[in-house]
C-alpha cells in the first residue's frame, strides 16, 4: 500500500509539472525568459527551492542529534528573500535577460561572465548530488529493496525528467502543489502524534538536556546562515532566475516575500519530526534517516505514502530549480562562447539536452559525498561557490564605479580562500562565509577605488 500510494500521488504531481511543458516552444518560455510569472508563482518556485532536502531531511537530522535549534536553518537561512525584495526593482532594470553571467559579461566583462559560469556549474556537481542524498532516504523508505545508488538515481530521473522538458513553467505547477501539500501534511502529522509524547513539553522531557531550546545551535553559525544567505544564496542563478521571470517588478517584490513566509517556517516542523524519532529510538546513528524513519514508524501506510511523494516531489522541486538555472548557463555558455548567433531552436535543444547530460554527471560525485551533517556540508559548498560573487553583484547593482578587475579578482580569490578555509579544516573554528567575505570584498573595494573612471564593459 505504502509503494502504490506513493507512486500514484508522485504520478499525478509529475503529470502536472509535464502538462505544463507542452506548451513550451522557446528557450526564453523554458527559462523564463518570456517574463510572464505571476507573484504566486515566483513565490512557489523560490519556497520550494529553499525547502528542498536540506529544509526537510536535514533539518530533521539536526533535530534528531541538537533538538528544536535545528529550526534556524529555515528561519535564518531564508531571510536573503526579504533582501531580493527590497532590490527587486534595481535586479530587474540591471539584469534584463535570464541569465546572471549574461549580466555579468555586459556590467563588467566577459572574463567575469565566464568565470560565473564555471563556478556555477562547479557548484552544480557537489549541489545536486547532496540533494539527492536527501531525496534517496525517502526512496528508500518506499522502495526499501534498492540502494542508496539506486534510490538517487531514480530521484535524479525524477526532476531531471520534468525540468529538462518543462522547465520554468513545470517548476511554477509542481511548486505550487508541493508547498501546499507538504506544509499540510506535515502539520497534521505534527498535530497529531505530539500527543503521544505528551505534547511538546513531554517530546523536549524524553530528550537530552537543551534540545528544547533554540539556544543549542552556535550564535555564530546562525549569523553566518543569515549572512551567507544574504550574500551568497542571493547572487545564485537559481534564485534570481525566478525573480527576473516576474511579469513585473511588483511580482517580483511580492513574490520573494511569499517565498519566505513559505519555506521560514518549515524547519520549525522537521526538526520536531527528527526529536519525535530521537525520543522513540537512538539508533538512527547520525540521523540522516531521522525524517523518513519517523512519518513511516508513526504513519499508516496510505498516510506515509502520500507523505512520501509529496516531500520527495518538494526535494525532487529543489534540484528542478537547480537543474534548471545550470541548463540556462549552459544554454548560455553554448549561445555567447560556443555558438553565437545560434537559432533560437537549437538554444532550446541544448537547453534541455545539456541539463539531462549535466543532472546525470552528477551522479558520480553522489556515489562518493558521505551522508553525515548534510547540512553543514550543503551550507559550506554553497558559501564557497557564491559567497565571492555577491560583491560584483551588489557593487554592479549599487557602485556604477566597480571596475571589471575588481568584480574577476574579487570572485577568484574569494572561491580560493573558501577552497582553503576547508582544505586545512578552519571551517571547524568559524564558519567559512566569514573568510570569503573579507578576502572578496576588501579585494573588489580596494581595486574600485584604485580605478580612476567608471567601470566599462571589456
Amino acid at each position: 500500500m505504502l509503494t502504490v500510494t506513493w507512486l500514484v500521488t508522485f504520478i499525478v504531481i509529475i503529470g502536472a509539472g509535464m502538462l505544463a511543458g507542452r506548451a513550451i516552444a522557446s528557450s526564453n518560455q523554458w527559462s523564463g525568459g518570456d517574463k510572464t510569472m505571476s507573484a504566486w508563482s515566483v513565490g512557489a518556485v523560490l519556497g520550494a527551492w529553499q525547502i528542498g532536502g536540506i529544509s526537510i531531511v536535514g533539518a530533521a537530522q539536526n533535530g534528531y542529534t541538537i533538538g528544536i535549534a535545528g529550526a534556524w536553518y529555515s528561519i535564518a537561512g531564508a531571510m536573503y528573500f526579504i533582501v531580493i525584495a527590497l532590490l527587486a526593482k534595481p535586479i530587474r532594470e540591471l539584469m534584463p535577460g535570464d541569465s546572471v553571467p549574461n549580466y555579468l559579461t555586459k556590467r563588467y566583462s566577459s572574463k567575469s561572465g565566464r568565470l560565473y559560469s564555471y563556478i556555477w556549474l562547479g557548484l552544480g556537481l557537489l549541489y545536486i548530488p547532496i540533494q539527492l542524498k536527501t531525496i534517496a532516504s525517502l526512496i528508500q523508505m518506499v522502495l526499501p529493496q534498492f540502494n542508496a545508488n539506486m534510490a538517487m538515481v531514480i530521484g535524479l530521473v525524477i526532476a531531471a525528467l520534468y525540468t529538462g522538458y518543462a522547465g520554468m513553467k513545470g517548476s511554477a505547477i509542481i511548486g505550487k502543489i508541493v508547498c501546499i501539500g507538504t506544509y499540510a501534511l506535515l502539520i497534521w502529522f505534527v498535530v497529531t502524534k505530539l500527543p503521544k509524547f505528551g505534547g511538546y513539553s513531554g517530546l523536549v522531557s524524553q530528550l537530552p538536556e537543551n534540545f528544547g531550546s533554540m539556544g543549542n545551535m552556535p550564535t555564530q553559525r546562525i549569523i553566518a546562515w543569515i549572512i551567507g544567505g544574504i550574500l551568497s544564496t542571493i547572487v545564485m542563478q537559481s534564485v534570481l532566475q525566478p525573480v527576473l521571470a516576474a511579469k513585473d517588478v511588483t511580482s517580483a517584490r511580492v513574490g520573494s516575500l511569499i517565498g519566505y513566509v513559505i519555506a521560514g517556517p518549515i524547519c520549525i516542523i522537521t526538526a520536531m519530526i527528527g526529536m519525535m524519532g530521537r525520543a522513540t529510538t537512538a539508533e538512527l546513528g547520525n540521523g540522516a534517516t531521522a525524517f523518513a524513519w519517523t512519518l513511516k514508524h508513526y504513519s499508516s501506510p496510505l498516510i506515509a505514502g502520500i507523505v512520501f511523494a509529496v516531500s520527495t516531489m518538494i526535494i525532487a522541486a529543489t534540484l528542478a530549480t537547480m537543474m534548471m538555472a545550470q541548463g540556462t548557463v549552459i544554454k548560455n555558455i553554448y549561445s555567447t562562447q560556443i555558438r553565437p548567433g545560434a537559432d533560437d531552436k537549437s538554444v532550446l535543444r541544448v537547453s534541455r539536452y545539456g541539463t539531462f547530460i549535466f543532472a546525470f554527471i552528477t551522479l558520480i560525485p553522489a556515489f562518493l559525498i558521505p551522508s553525515a551533517q548534510l547540512t553543514n556540508m550543503f551550507l559550506t559548498l554553497l558559501y564557497v561557490a557564491t559567497g565571492p560573487v555577491s560583491f560584483s553583484i551588489f557593487a554592479g547593482l549599487l557602485w556604477k564605479r566597480t571596475p571589471p578587475a575588481a568584480s574577476f579578482w574579487s570572485m577568484l580569490l574569494g572561491v580560493i580562500t573558501g577552497i582553503l578555509w576547508v582544505v586545512t579544516g578552519m571551517v571547524q573554528k568559524l564558519d567559512t562565509i566569514y573568510p570569503i567575505i573579507a578576502v572578496s570584498y576588501t579585494t573588489g573595494i580596494i581595486l574600485t577605488l584604485a580605478s580612476k573612471k567608471p567601470a566599462a564593459a571589456e
